[in-house]
């Protein structure tokens, strides 16, 4: 198993830096986990305080927020998620606004509540 999807899978949200502090790989494939392996790297990412949440990723949003309506512009959330942070691959990216993303207006303005909504569902 690759321990990021792991531990994603078990409904945690650690970063990659978690990831790695707690034993991880950056790589796939690099390290085999055994079942003895996985419950101290689980508890070492649940008590890690390294994650963030919906309200958190509001707030981020609201600094690109031009208009204060809860709207940014599509091509700058793409931006934010292909060049900030963790960054995504531009495929995955473009993958994720499809799936998660309400359609934008005339403008190209999209509101970001519903996709962090639908992001953070499994977190609320």
């Amino acid at each position: 198993f690759y321990a990021g999807d792991l531990m994603r899978a078990c409904n945690l949200n650690p970063t990659l830096k978690t990831i790695n502090e707690i034993g991880g790989e950056e790589e796939r494939g690099k390290k085999m986990l055994t079942s003895a392996d996985i419950f101290p790297m689980y508890k070492a990412c649940k008590d890690s305080k390294d994650t963030g949440g919906f309200h958190d990723f509001v707030e981020v949003l609201k600094l690109y927020d031009k208009n204060n309506d809860n709207t940014l512009l599509s091509h700058e959330l793409f931006k934010l998620l292909t060049n900030f942070g963790e960054k995504l691959p531009k495929e995955e990216a473009k993958k994720l606004m499809a799936e998660l993303c309400e359609p934008e207006d005339g403008d190209g303005f999209m509101p970001f509540i519903p996709f962090l909504t639908r992001m953070c569902a499994a977190e609320t």
